[in-house]
């Protein structure tokens, strides 16, 4: 019986310090993880011979091609010993702009030649269950523009999907080195999430359909 996935997770609250202008390696704490059981009653239409019936039908299946990720973010800059001992530290007050990365391995090259975008529905980066079906990549990220990602590289044509209530935006990256696909959610204080509550971030990400979970390792990038 197929295994169905709902693509949310619970709140992460992100807190960091940055050593190097590169993502960085996220603390994370995490929520419950739910998923949408979908279970009305079946419904049955008695018949008999020479009747002819109209039945317009309706349901809703829960992907499972994608995960969800949402939560709040903080960070701050600090001058530090090797010991983690700070001599300064300064508060980030405008988290806006900056980037929450999951990427489904372990990213070691932050530089701009190495993180580019995924070239659409063929790239070689994007397993095969991400390109078949009505939820597919192609019909997901079906918008692109023109940004600065990682933050100070040049500006490059990223593909991007956006999440209910549509104020949040994920981009599709890969880093060539590492083979590690990326899903990054632009950073957008307090906004209305999907839930009814509020987040600086929703990230959309492809799972491994064939085994029905995928590990995810997250980075932070504050202006």
């Amino acid at each position: 019986m197929k295994k169905w996935i709902l693509a949310v997770l619970g709140l992460i609250t992100t807190v960091f310090s940055i050593a190097l202008a590169v993502p960085t390696p996220a603390n994370l704490t995490v929520g419950t993880q739910e998923t949408y059981a979908y279970s009305p009653a079946v419904t049955t239409v008695t018949t008999q011979g020479g009747n002819i019936t109209q039945i317009n039908v309706t349901s809703v299946q829960v992907t499972d091609k994608w995960a969800g990720f949402y939560g709040h973010v903080s960070g701050s800059i600090v001058l530090a010993d090797a010991s983690g001992d700070y001599l300064y530290q300064w508060t980030i007050a405008n988290i806006n702009g900056g980037f929450v990365y999951a990427a489904n391995t372990s990213v070691s090259n932050w530089t701009c030649a190495n993180i580019v975008p995924v070239a659409g529905p063929s790239d070689t980066y994007l397993p095969s269950f991400l390109i078949t079906g009505s939820d597919a990549y192609n019909y997901t990220f079906t918008t692109s523009e023109s940004v600065s990602i990682p933050l100070g590289c040049p500006a490059q044509l990223v593909n991007y999907t956006t999440t209910n209530p549509g104020t949040f935006k994920t981009y599709a990256l890969k880093a060539i080195t590492d083979n590690a696909l990326i899903w990054a959610g632009l950073i957008n204080a307090n906004q209305s999430s999907f839930n009814g509550g509020t987040a600086d971030y929703q990230i959309l990400a492809g799972v491994d359909s064939t085994t029905g979970t995928t590990t995810y390792y997250f980075y932070l990038e504050l202006p």
